[in-house]
């Protein structure tokens, strides 16, 4: 049988690779990281939304199956430089370190999913310069290690507010698009430092919450069982609080149509999803269309959105959009399919 090349082994491109290796079809697993896992363990998520279940018992199954299946060649810290047409489907040269592999597949899974804004781009909010501003990446690696603490400081924080939509629906940056994520993400932080620190006051800025389906039983559960307080509106600046201890967020409550200054000791940004170099890469190398957005454009989003319209090349995860894990795993396992029954014909 055929191989197939699957590109990126985050959750969706680790699923596509296991459920082909499990259906006998030999397949070449190319990462651009040193490890398997994606996002959720380069950023060390402890829970996920919106079950807060540990995030080690989806990700470590699939991380698993993948490292030992014998149907599985794995390639670490490399990556696609070329791909050409051959009688039997595609010949693919790929990097790693200083050597340059060739394979020939029957079909490729293009599963290179996303990277989080990069929240230096807003200076109006001090990242980088205002010790006690973080990323809400910071944020989930002190979570993992089971600390909350200023970095200005080492104290625990007595006070903390998320900040959404940090490059995400922003015209400013060119990202006007919902990241789908920040704002369960941030709730379910809100919430997890609430039960480990009960004394810290959480606050969320918002423009809208967007947690859908069965998602906003924990937008209604962090208020009712946990106190987390939402604030509808915008931080325009973050400052020095003028205690120099602080840091003091200048915004318009919205809702009362006033303008507001709150002092914090920790302000986390909830930065979005966007395309990453992968996923241009990955557009180049096998001419599959980006949208508008710089994601990989499916054929039909609607209704097949893991056939990229090539034969032989499928999408899968958030090299398409923005996704949550069960979805990428989801799209990851519908994209193995297609390709499997693409190489048998």
């Amino acid at each position: 049988m055929r191989s197939v090349l699957v590109v990126g082994g985050g959750p969706a491109g680790l699923s596509a690779s296991a459920e082909l290796a499990d259906l006998g079809v030999p397949t070449v697993l190319v990462e651009r990281e040193g490890s398997l896992g994606g996002n959720p363990v380069r950023w060390k998520y402890p829970v996920l939304v919106p079950d807060l279940r540990p995030a080690g018992e989806v990700m470590d199954p699939l991380i698993s199956r993948v490292a030992s299946h014998p149907n599985i060649e794995r390639l670490l810290a490399a990556s696609v430089a070329s791909v050409a047409p051959s009688p039997t489907g595609f010949h693919v040269t790929i990097r790693q370190g200083t050597e340059t592999l060739e394979r020939d597949v029957g079909a490729a899974i293009l599963a290179t999913g996303f990277e989080h804004f990069d929240p230096h781009r807003k200076h109006e909010y001090g990242y980088g310069r205002l010790a006690d501003v973080l990323d809400f990446k910071d944020v989930e690696r002190m979570l993992a290690e089971g600390k909350l603490r200023r970095p200005s400081n080492g104290a625990v924080p007595r006070r903390v507010a998320w900040l959404l939509c940090v490059g995400s629906r922003d015209i400013q940056v060119g990202n006007t698009w919902c990241c789908r994520m920040g704002c369960a993400v941030s709730i379910k932080q809100a919430i997890e430092v609430r039960e480990r620190y009960p004394d810290v006051e959480a606050y969320v800025y918002y423009m809208d919450i967007r947690t859908p389906g069965l998602w906003e039983k924990l937008y209604w559960s962090s208020m009712s069982e946990h106190g987390v307080r939402f604030i509808r509106g915008r931080i325009g600046h973050i400052t020095v609080a003028p205690d120099g201890q602080r840091l003091l967020a200048t915004s318009e409550d919205t809702l009362l149509h006033r303008p507001m200054e709150e002092a914090f000791d920790l302000i986390v940004l909830a930065t979005g999803m966007e395309p990453g170099p992968g996923t241009s890469e990955a557009a180049r190398v096998f001419h599959v269309p980006q949208g508008p957005e710089g994601f990989l454009a499916p054929r039909s989003a609607e209704s097949n959105p893991v056939d990229s319209g090539t034969p032989g090349i499928f999408l899968a995860g958030a090299a398409t959009g923005p996704k949550a894990i069960s979805e990428s795993v989801t799209e990851g396992m519908g994209a193995a399919l297609l390709a499997y029954r693409h190489v048998r014909a």
